[in-house]
């Protein structure tokens, strides 16, 4: 914890207020994970947490303590779906939902998850971070009163596991019943590989893969480990198939009765969070991975061939669903903004 925090503080710092003021505004923020794990010799912050933890830090720096941001982990102040329905109510002024919590309110962030898009991290935090992303984040704020301040990563790409048999093709996926987050793009691109989507809350995900009621799961990275699901797991394959996201969003009208200073205070902390976020993520998938081979899962990494072969059978069915769903343009807007990305950081 002491070196996010230093982190954080030390970037609250470069715009401290010359005078600290007396508190005007609070600020609940909650997450349903715990803020650290332990799994054998590995001991880890949780990737939500530490942007939290950053978010707290960096945004009463730059308030001059005139916002005090409370964290609420461990689930205490109920799930995800739950406090996001607070904060569209103006019960709660802030949460960290995932896409699949968010997509129950905001549809159109669901074209964010078509299977093998981005061909890498960068890619996505250019697009999340561009014009499409200030668009699209934009309209979710003006249509359901939610306001992305932060737009972190939910352990970067998820990964697929089952206890049947290695995954390498798309025919191994064949007949598994699969869990999936309860978003439909997920469903949709689960279905075209021929398997038999399943929805289960995230805390339910041990019970019904130790069980059987399901054999296998689409997971994030991390999440996977911090739940223990190394022990009821045999096979994970590493494929790159969804890049998932985790936010930190605000009441629109508890933000826009902010003062400016303040508003502006909220959103420089919230790109902090985001790095942040991001940089606990990208460090330590490799050692997550390691850890599940040590407790004896097989890993598989698909090669770009295999990959190609994957993206040829999701790809074109669950583009289909989203034109019907949101629109071709809409959905074209976005694959050209990938497109862009894409030339940007080649450099070309």
């Amino acid at each position: 914890m002491t070196c996010f925090k230093a982190f954080a503080f030390s970037l609250g710092l470069l715009a401290l207020a010359p005078a600290v003021q007396a508190q005007d505004y609070t600020i609940r923020l909650p997450n349903v994970d715990p803020p650290y794990s332990s799994v054998g010799e590995l001991k880890y912050p949780n990737h939500t947490y530490a942007m939290m933890r950053t978010f707290k830090d960096s945004l009463e720096g730059l308030s001059g303590g005139r916002i005090k941001v409370e964290l609420y982990p461990s689930g205490t102040l109920g799930d995800l779906r739950e406090n996001l329905e607070a904060v569209q109510a103006g019960i709660l002024e802030a949460a960290t939902p995932n896409e699949a919590t968010v997509s129950g309110f905001f549809p159109k962030i669901q074209v964010n998850t078509i299977p093998y898009v981005f061909a890498n991290s960068a890619v996505a935090w250019e697009v999340m971070d561009g014009p499409w992303g200030k668009a699209h984040f934009q309209e979710m704020a003006d249509t359901t009163g939610i306001r992305a301040v932060a737009v972190g990563e939910n352990a970067g790409f998820r990964i697929w596991a089952n206890n049947k048999r290695p995954v390498t093709t798309p025919d191994d996926m064949k007949g598994l019943r699969i869990r999936t987050m309860e978003i439909t793009a997920h469903q949709q691109m689960v279905s075209s590989l021929g398997a038999l989507p399943t929805a289960i809350p995230w805390l339910e995900v041990y019970g019904a893969l130790q069980t059987g009621v399901v054999d296998g799961a689409e997971l994030p990275t991390i999440g996977a480990l911090q739940q223990n699901l190394q022990e009821v797991l045999k096979y994970v394959t590493i494929d790159q198939h969804v890049y998932s996201m985790v936010l930190i969003v605000v009441n629109e009208k508890w933000f826009q009765a902010l003062p400016k200073d303040l508003q502006h205070a909220v959103l420089i902390a919230g790109r902090q969070a985001q790095v942040a976020g991001r940089g606990i993520s990208q460090s330590l998938v490799n050692d997550v991975v390691d850890e599940f081979r040590k407790r004896g899962v097989e890993i598989t990494a698909v090669s770009p061939a295999q990959q190609a072969a994957f993206r040829q059978a999701a790809q074109p069915k669950v583009i289909e669903w989203m034109n019907g769903q949101f629109g071709k343009d809409y959905v074209d807007r976005f694959l050209a903004a990938v497109r862009d990305a894409e030339t940007k950081l080649s450099g070309s």
